[in-house]
């Protein structure tokens, strides 16, 4: 009895070293088995159909040859990318579809960007962000676009800088010319605004546009504005130069260059915007009339200067700021025409503003925030100051003329 007294611990302490020595490996997935999606895609099918599109990293052995097949293009990093597509009556039902269609598991751990086809966009997307919310692989970092064909025709494009078109989307997001959206902005867009307006950022396919020369036509995506949303369904969308003053009025605006006309004199200036601040003030007047100023403010340098001023005279520089501030103030007020007072969404998060400085009003006005929202009086208020002016104060023929005499 002693001795099986003895034994019975023993065993135990000898099967608790083996199963650890052995946990962890069971379920182990090896990277051979994995399909590592780089992006995903959802367009609209027939039939009310869903179609999912994922963009697959595909391991190469030796120096491989690009995908594009393009003669002379080199895959430096000697792998490329494979696009698959299924269907189903949802993205949940898609995926399995896909999945059976594949020898490999999907994995999204890598997964950065989705984008939405317009079909889709404007058939409504609040199911399909049902699914990416609650899809635990699934990131919440992942950048979403809208592109005005199809995801899967944008999938295909072998961009010459990037290894794949969504590597290429995911760059073109962190450049002057776009902005970021990803899964948790939407969600906090929905969550706090009673229409759940939003916006994405638009992109085209290269195939829609050639270089100055037509002599090739590029393949990679590009930004071409922003898609606005209300009630999860796309509305309508907005060009570059409006998009701009939408960055400008939601704070979302990054250094940029701006290119304006002085008055009175010929030649251009251009600036480049190092800095800009935007903050929102509501006000409710004793009539119970609701108002809002936007205060934006910044700083640049010039860059150029094609004109007879003399930027070093403050006569001079008061034209150009005045110049500068004057093109701001333009394009933000065509991004509130637009976005006010045509498509009455609030992408400028005005609500927010007044539910944090007036709850009690907000509490009331919130059930017909579209129409309030519309009758809103918003004015801008501008100041943007240039504090460089480079080494030459001058136009360069101005000086040689100097010289001449």
């Amino acid at each position: 009895m002693r001795r099986k007294a003895i034994r019975l611990p023993l065993l135990t302490i000898a099967v608790s070293i083996c199963l650890s020595l052995t946990s962890g490996c069971w379920d182990r997935t090896e990277i051979n088995d994995m399909a590592i999606v780089l992006a995903a895609g959802a367009d609209a099918g027939e039939k009310g159909m869903v179609e999912l599109t994922v963009q697959v990293y595909v391991p190469t052995s030796g120096s491989g040859a690009s995908s594009s097949g393009e003669p002379g293009a080199l895959n430096t990093s000697g792998a490329q990318t494979m696009v698959t597509t299924a269907d189903g009556v949802s993205l949940a039902d898609a995926l399995s579809h896909l999945q059976e269609r594949l020898s490999r598991k999907l994995f999204w751990g890598h997964s950065d960007v989705f984008v939405f086809g317009k079909k889709r966009a404007e058939a409504g997307i609040k199911e399909d962000l049902d699914f990416i919310l609650r899809f635990v692989q699934m990131r919440e970092r992942t950048d979403v676009y809208v592109t005005e064909g199809k995801a899967f025709d944008i999938m295909q494009l072998i961009p010459r800088l990037e290894r794949s078109s969504m590597e290429a989307l995911s760059e073109l997001s962190k450049t002057q010319v776009s902005t970021e959206v990803d899964l948790r902005n939407i969600v906090q867009d929905m969550l706090e605004t009673p229409e759940q307006t939003f916006f994405l950022p638009s992109v085209l396919s290269g195939d829609e546009i050639s270089d100055k020369l037509h002599m090739h036509k590029t393949n990679k995506p590009y930004f071409s504005g922003l898609s606005i949303f209300k009630h999860g369904k796309m509305i309508g969308s907005v060009d570059n130069d409006i998009s701009r003053g939408v960055f400008w009025l939601t704070n979302r605006i990054k250094a940029s260059v701006i290119t304006l006309t002085p008055k009175e004199v010929e030649g251009t200036v251009s600036v480049d915007l190092t800095s800009s601040r935007t903050t929102v003030h509501p006000h409710i007047d004793e009539k119970g009339k609701w108002h809002v100023v936007l205060s934006i403010s910044g700083m640049g340098d010039v860059l150029q200067n094609t004109t007879s001023l003399d930027l070093m005279n403050p006569q001079d520089m008061l034209l150009v700021n005045r110049g500068a501030n004057e093109l701001i103030r333009s394009r933000v007020d065509r991004a509130l025409a637009q976005v006010q007072k045509n498509m009455k969404a609030d992408v400028l998060g005005i609500g927010k503003a007044f539910r944090k400085h007036y709850p009690k009003q907000w509490k009331q006005a919130k059930k017909n925030w579209e129409q309030v929202f519309h009758e809103v009086n918003i004015k801008t208020d501008i100041n943007v100051r240039i504090v460089h002016t480079g080494i030459v104060s001058q136009n360069i023929d101005p000086l040689k003329s100097k010289e001449a005499k």
